[in-house]
């Protein structure tokens, strides 16, 4: 995990961490440089398995950090979550399980739940379960959400993020790997993935490095029609980010990609979020 000015969620994202019921596990929290009370709160955490990474280098960017975590890390997997997102407490038992059954699996995903504020669920991170649905367009994108990877060490080690992939570091990594590597994903939801507001120019830079990516790889006629498609559909995307933004709309609605949030999986999200505020709020009372 890598955290940059983190202060507001980290808590409840570590907590998730501490809950799991896989136990086998180390985390490795590197900050990038956080001005505001990031350390302070990590710093607090208790618990052996918890490896707090300060460095005096600044902020360096999350391609950086996570190689460096990849590096640092002992175990056989590695897995990844952001510092504002929330572990499901069975996800790494859940993905440990599937990866120990399924050893041509290099990089493992699951569903997620995607919320803002205060646990409201606004829809479903779209999944693909397998290799062949997971690359089936990799001109607009791979639906893998990045922060539910679990994978193999040795994968990660091999392909390192790309620093100037800012802002689509998992999508160039999917894309430069996909054609010799191995994914799969639970269609379980095993995260929730917080989305506050769309940012049109953070998205932006993202979509044209990711078309950069696409023009790079242009060899023959096929990755040049891939490139193509990928210039079209992304500028049509950027269209309609910019659109929301100016519009100050984030829900259900609000990205045709998202999926709506089943009753079930509303009623579960709910649960977790739910045990995770009551012992923060029991520990800080």
């Amino acid at each position: 995990m890598s955290a940059y000015n983190a202060s507001g969620t980290i808590d409840l994202a570590l907590r998730s961490i501490l809950a799991q019921t896989y136990q086998n596990w180390e985390l490795i929290v590197v900050d990038d440089g956080s001005t505001d009370r990031t350390r302070e709160i990590i710093s607090c955490i208790q618990d052996s398995r918890v490896r707090f990474i300060q460095e005096p280098s600044g902020n360096r960017g999350l391609a950086a950090r996570l190689n460096q975590c990849v590096r640092l890390a002992r175990g056989q997997y590695v897995a990844r979550m952001d510092a504002d997102d929330v572990a499901y407490p069975q996800r790494f038992e859940r993905q440990v399980q599937f990866l120990e059954t399924h050893r041509d699996i290099d990089l493992l995903g699951a569903g997620a739940v995607i919320f803002k504020g205060e646990g409201e669920t606004i829809g479903r991170y779209p999944t693909a379960c397998s290799h062949e649905a997971i690359c089936r367009r990799p001109w607009w994108g791979f639906p893998l959400a990045h922060p539910t990877w679990m994978g193999k060490r040795t994968w990660f080690l091999s392909h390192p993020y790309s620093a100037e992939a800012a802002r689509c570091e998992d999508q160039a990594l999917l894309l430069q790997s996909f054609s010799h590597s191995r994914f799969a994903a639970l269609e379980e939801v095993l995260l929730g993935y917080r989305v506050n507001e769309i940012e049109a120019r953070k998205l932006g830079r993202g979509r044209l490095n990711y078309c950069r990516r696409l023009v790079e790889r242009v060899h023959d006629s096929s990755s040049l029609r891939w490139a193509m498609m990928g210039v079209g559909v992304h500028s049509a995307a950027l269209a309609r980010d910019l659109a929301l933004q100016l519009a100050h709309t984030v829900g259900s609605g609000s990205r045709r990609s998202w999926s709506s949030v089943g009753q079930a999986e509303r009623e579960q999200w709910q649960a977790v979020w739910s045990g995770l505020v009551r012992d923060h709020t029991v520990l800080h009372a």
